[in-house]
């Protein structure tokens, strides 16, 4: 477990998925009880369970499993932890819940993807929720955690069944992967926060995610809790940044249309010059490109996917 913060009763907790600081659940505890925003894989429920004894409770103590969207590396651990904690309901964005109900789809996606061997590895079982203890929270649903009200936000563009959960007495919002990545090795002490903008290889809208983008900014919130990684303080030209990141994998893919390798190398060399306006001359021994290696690929894959399906409509 690395808990990063506590503030406002937020502890932030390293759910294990592919490397240490990628991936956070965060729990917010509130007159003794718990709830969990994103709970990584089945394989992160040692660490989220081990959250909740250090901090002095019991699992019964947890009241909600609340999930910014239904993509694995945020809640493929949820039917687990739904038997783990017998007073938890779950909360999620109507357009997911029936697939959290009955995972089959999001199981068979991810096998297509990964092969049997690798997706166990990375997500172990994943188990169904009964569909009694399941909440779906519609845009504006404001849940009542023990006197704490937590706003749900319906918040397109990296997935149509994404939300973010604005927490007025943090003056934070849970942004899932709408306000894009933070990995802690790029952030530099000092200087404003390095985001990265994160796009999906079946749901990507740039405009909707723009649009999202403002509305969260809209509630002037202070603290940002990203899943990917852990809580940022709000800056503006972050922000700035960011949209204009979003905008510009909109722009490269109109170019790039279906050539895989050119759309992946601009998305590359966008990453690797916006980190180095970051550092503004500064030096530094991280290597940004292997970092988000990753992340090229997957954007270059929403890119395609939302070019197939412009050139379809």
């Amino acid at each position: 477990m690395n808990e990063l913060s506590r503030s406002f009763g937020v502890h932030v907790i390293d759910t294990g998925y592919l490397r240490e600081n990628f991936a956070a659940s965060h729990m917010i505890v509130e007159n003794g009880k718990a709830a969990f925003v994103d709970v990584g894989t089945s394989n992160s429920s040692k660490y989220l369970v081990q959250a909740v004894h250090a901090a002095g409770l019991k699992n019964e103590d947890v009241l909600y499993i609340i999930l910014t969207h239904i993509h694995l590396d945020h809640a493929g651990g949820a039917g687990q932890l739904m038997e783990l904690f017998p007073n938890s309901r779950l909360v999620v964005h109507p357009k997911g819940a029936r697939h959290i109900i009955s995972p089959e789809k999001l199981i068979a996606g991810a096998k297509a993807v990964y092969g049997e061997v690798k997706f166990s590895a990375l997500y172990g079982d994943i188990i169904g929720v009964n569909a009694e203890r399941v909440i779906e929270a519609n845009d504006g649903f404001v849940l009542d955690f023990e006197g704490r009200e937590l706003h749900f936000i319906d918040t397109p563009g990296h997935a149509r069944h994404h939300c973010c959960i604005w927490d007025p007495k943090s003056g934070g919002v849970f942004t899932g992967d709408t306000l894009g990545l933070a990995y802690p090795e790029l952030q530099r002490a000092g200087k404003r926060p390095f985001l990265v903008c994160t796009t999906s290889p079946s749901a990507f809208e740039p405009d909707e995610m723009i649009s999202s983008i403002d509305r969260i900014m809209s509630l002037r919130p202070s603290t940002l809790y990203l899943t990917h990684f852990g809580p940022i303080k709000v800056n503006v030209e972050s922000i700035r940044v960011l949209k204009n990141m979003v905008l510009t994998h909109k722009e490269v893919g109109l170019q790039a249309g279906a050539d895989h390798a050119a759309l992946s190398q601009a998305i590359d060399r966008l990453f690797v010059e916006a980190f180095s306006d970051y550092l503004d001359g500064h030096e530094t021994d991280v290597d940004a490109r292997a970092l988000l290696a990753g992340d090229v690929e997957m954007n270059t894959q929403g890119v395609m996917v939302w070019i197939k399906r412009q050139e379809e409509s």
